[in-house]
């Protein structure tokens, strides 16, 4: 005698192995997500959060479970909640220690070479990968800190005071940008014909290892390699 599985009430055997599939997949997404952005995360746990989800849902709009899983679970539901819990988890974790006093001048060298790590992404389709190398989300909160820090300076003030958060997140956006154009991932054009583009990336690359210099090292950088 075949068993049945009561959750999936008495829908056919093909329609629940369909279910089944769509219920394995959004879970296997959100653990393969948080393996990409460095975490880990046990499978009995996703999938008891995402059938506890899927029964509240029920509940609330008293229709079946299965019909919430076919209607009201989107498929990329897995990466997208992955996504948003690793970003609140790396935001709780973000870098601590004593401020930064840069050169304004040093300052503003760094908001442009991030500007260059976020142009040289784009251009090499970095977001489209399965995996991108540069977190843009690090990236944009090193703009933001640095920008208000240049915007805030007194005036005639030769230094401007920076988080270790947005020290460390610039760090981590500029050694990606290192480690891409040293390893030839990234270049300024790579549309594959030879038209200065080299020379371009080698300047790049010299100007972002010395920017590199007026960030303090760190024990284990969130992102890239030491060089």
């Amino acid at each position: 005698m075949l068993k049945v599985v009561p959750h999936w009430g008495t829908a056919n055997l093909e329609d629940r192995m369909a279910r089944r599939g769509k219920f394995a997949r959004l879970v296997d997404d959100f653990i393969a997500t948080v393996d990409a952005l460095g975490g880990s995360v046990d499978q009995a746990v996703v999938a008891e959060e995402l059938q506890q989800r899927i029964d509240a849902i029920a509940a609330q709009l008293r229709i079946t479970p299965q019909t919430v899983l076919r209607s009201y679970i989107d498929e990329d539901w897995g990466r997208a909640t992955a996504t948003a819990m690793m970003a609140e988890v790396q935001q709780r974790a973000a870098p601590t220690g004593p401020p930064e006093h840069l050169a304004v001048r040093v300052a503003a060298r760094l908001l442009a070479a991030l500007g260059q790590a976020v142009i040289y992404a784009a251009i090499n389709g970095d977001q489209q990968r399965p995996q991108p190398v540069l977190d843009l989300r690090r990236a944009g909160e090193a703009v933001s800190g640095l920008g208000l820090a240049i915007r805030d300076a007194p005036p005639d003030t030769p230094f401007v005071t920076v988080g270790a958060d947005v020290a460390a997140w610039s760090r981590a956006t500029l050694e990606v940008l290192r480690d891409q154009l040293q390893d030839g991932a990234w270049t300024f054009c790579p549309c594959g014909e030879h038209h200065g583009q080299d020379d371009t990336d080698a300047g790049v690359l010299a100007a972002v290892r010395a920017d590199l210099l007026h960030l303090p090292a760190t024990a284990t950088s969130p992102a890239g390699r030491k060089s």
